[in-house]
């Protein structure tokens, strides 16, 4: 292969990379965006939301593994949870394994009565639509993807936090 070639094929290269870096960017913007919305709907804040996210996709956890988490101090995930169990959207129930500890479970019943599920719902529906004509080697793809791409996430926010 001709010197050329080899630069043409380096340069569409790094434009596809620049591509998906920006359209990243993007989609980040819209998710926060779309999530700032729904909560918004629901009455809460973008951290209360993802809370009750994080509770919903891992299962039920400590206070204390749920700041961890989320990042935030003891405090804030007191006060977070106390707001949220006014609202009966979480629970805070003793553990039967040791009667000490608390665990903060979800009330999913108070969630959908609450509209939060149907933009969820409705956004579920529509990246499954998105998909279907993808062959199963091309999700593959897009699934591994998407892993990578979550533990750089979680990689860059792990040298914030420190």
């Amino acid at each position: 292969m001709s010197s050329v070639n080899m630069k043409s094929e380096d340069s569409k290269r790094n434009q596809l990379i620049d591509r998906l870096l920006f359209l990243g960017q993007m989609s980040s913007t819209e998710t926060a965006l779309f999530h700032q919305k729904v909560a918004e709907s629901m009455g809460l804040g973008i951290t209360d939301m993802k809370t009750v996210s994080v509770l919903m996709q891992e299962g039920m956890m400590t206070a204390g593994q749920l700041a961890k988490r989320l990042n935030l101090t003891t405090g804030a995930i007191t006060n977070l949870l106390d707001r949220l169990e006014r609202r009966s959207i979480v629970r805070r129930v003793a553990d039967e394994k040791d009667r000490r500890k608390v665990i903060v479970q979800v009330d999913v019943d108070a969630i959908k009565k609450n509209g939060g599920t149907k933009a969820y719902e409705s956004m579920g529906l529509a990246y499954r639509h998105s998909l279907a004509d993808y062959s199963e080697k091309e999700l593959e793809f897009l699934a591994a993807y998407h892993e990578i791409q979550l533990e750089v996430t979680k990689d860059e926010i792990a040298k914030i936090v420190g």
